[in-house]
């Protein structure tokens, strides 16, 4: 028969086996998290063009931990450079996207992947009259390796939809 002592002494040797041997989660991590790598493809310095003319470079970087990704966009034309903010939320399972610009044009929108290589941005801008313009804004990855940027807007609830511009991207060398 064990003495009290040697059977305490048997269970404190093994509760710390036992809770050595627990799986600690594995932390969330950005660059680790295959949401956060959605837009990857459009990570790179870029050439843009509007009707064959060149119209902007555009600069797209990961920042602070792959966590979030800061565009820098300089226009050919004096007015038209701005700085974009895209931001996927593990909560809402979404991307937003913030645009900031030198001239009256700051808006921001709601994203989500629509296939690997593409991705849907949303927002709403009321018009005078109280019609309200459904935009959306589209970044495609194309089989040659340019990036087709595409916004759409419809003044009638998705009915009929305009094209307010179409660019191509091309990564510089």
């Amino acid at each position: 028969m064990k003495s009290h002592w040697m059977i305490a002494a048997t269970a404190l040797t093994m509760a710390p086996a036992g809770v050595a041997s627990a799986q600690a989660p594995t932390p969330v991590n950005c660059r680790t998290d295959p949401a956060f790598t959605q837009m990857d493809f459009a990570v790179g310095h870029w050439d843009v063009t509007a009707k064959g003319a060149k119209d902007a470079e555009v600069r797209i970087e990961k920042i602070l931990d792959d966590c979030a990704i800061a565009e820098t966009w300089k226009a050919v034309a004096p007015k038209g450079d701005g700085r974009g903010l895209f931001v996927y939320s593990a909560a809402q399972q979404s991307w937003s996207y913030l645009w900031a610009a030198n001239t009256p044009s700051t808006t921001g929108f709601k994203g989500s992947l629509t296939k690997p290589g593409e991705i849907l941005f949303s927002t709403v801008k009321p018009l005078p009259g109280g019609v309200m313009r459904l935009r959306h804004w589209t970044l495609n990855l194309l089989p040659d390796g340019r990036i087709r940027e595409l916004s759409v807007g419809s003044n009638d609830d998705g009915k009929t939809w305009t094209t307010e511009y179409e660019l191509f991207w091309t990564k510089k060398a």
